[in-house]
């Protein structure tokens, strides 16, 4: 028995389990608003930050005790204020940022109160409903895809496909399966004035969700979103773009989506897969993006696919060759890797 190794795996767990509790402990200070403040109106006290927060003293110093302790606030011992850095504004404050990683904290929450739901999944070989991860899953999703849409996907995603770029700066017509709470949507309207978006989602709270932000960002009236399952949509072509972002994994159909993708962009449009960058191997996901996959895969993405009969049960990581493997059976002609420069998508143009 290697005594090494058992401390060395005890002091992970132990590691693992601190960082979990700091998770919540940003959510925390998120919801409340404890980091915008120290972010808006700078340093202070336990008391002034209470004050200014209208929460009670001893929670905020605690609070405030923790993130020093996890690195997260900044403390001046001589004066007892409390700070938060510019760089740590942009991961913590700043939903605009490509580090702004607040939203994911919520995956906690979410995925551990379907644990319960889960333990009985494995018996049954069922799944945990969409639905039963809550606003927080819809939140994490929606909140931390948000910055990378608004940043990336006209500006450069785009340009990345010159005979799209074209067509979407002369009007065109978009649509988005997947879409969520409709942050791409809206992005790229925001990009191209004269484009015309369709945005589809099986979840009736994030089409909710993402016709209030339509109406708020002024684009509801090239921007429509429709609560279906793409394969049944009314929707009809031919558009210029069709596109799945991070959601292909998460069809329990995938065939049967891309079939449908396909049947919407017709004979000259395209269509475009963001999805997971995993390896074919198991030995190529071995890190800590592999390992960040499988997480998630085995707490969410695949048990919200398992709840449908016989689902296809892809998992988060899903590979280039399984990605190849399904066009290929809905009917495409080729698979291209786009060389779009992304840390956790690989981008994948489909020929009809």
């Amino acid at each position: 028995m290697d005594e090494q190794k058992i401390k060395a795996l005890a002091e992970r767990v132990l590691t693992e389990v601190n960082g979990a509790l700091g998770c919540l402990t940003i959510l925390v200070g998120h919801r409340l608003g404890l980091y915008r403040n120290l972010a808006d109106e700078g340093s202070a006290t336990p008391a002034e930050l209470a004050a200014r927060t209208g929460l009670a003293v001893r929670y905020v110093e605690e609070w405030l005790l923790a993130q020093v302790t996890g690195g997260y606030l900044d403390h001046d011992s001589a004066t007892g204020e409390y700070s938060i850095s510019p760089e740590h504004s942009a991961v913590f404050v700043d939903q605009d940022n490509p580090a702004y990683m607040t939203p994911f904290t919520q995956w906690i929450t979410t995925m551990s109160a379907v644990i319960p739901e889960l333990t009985e999944a494995f018996r049954t070989g069922g799944g945990v409903p969409y639905e039963a991860y809550g606003q927080d899953a819809i939140e994490a999703i929606g909140l931390g895809n948000r910055s990378m849409f608004v940043n990336d996907y006209a500006r450069s995603w785009i340009p990345a496909l010159p005979d799209v770029e074209a067509k979407l700066k002369n009007g065109g017509k978009v649509a988005e399966v997947g879409c969520g709470i409709g942050w791409s949507s809206i992005a790229l309207a925001h990009g191209f004035p004269t484009v015309a978006i369709d945005g589809i989602d099986i979840d009736e709270a994030s089409i909710t969700q993402a016709r209030d932000l339509a109406e708020e960002q002024g684009v509801s009236d090239r921007v429509a979103f429709h609560h279906t399952p793409v394969e049944q949509t009314e929707l009809t072509g031919p558009y210029d773009l069709v596109t799945a972002f991070e959601c292909l994994h998460d069809m329990p159909y995938p065939i049967d989506t891309l079939t449908k993708m396909r049947e919407l962009a017709g004979p000259s449009g395209v269509v475009l897969i963001a999805d997971e960058a995993a390896g074919d191997t198991l030995e190529e996901n071995t890190n800590l993006l592999g390992n960040f996959f499988y997480n998630a895969s085995i707490l969410h993405c695949l048990p919200q696919a398992m709840v449908f009969p016989d689902a296809a049960g892809t998992g988060t990581a899903i590979s280039p060759s399984t990605v190849r493997t399904y066009a290929e059976q809905a009917g495409f002609k080729s698979v291209e890797v786009v060389d779009i420069e992304n840390p956790f998508f690989r981008f994948y143009r489909l020929a009809p």
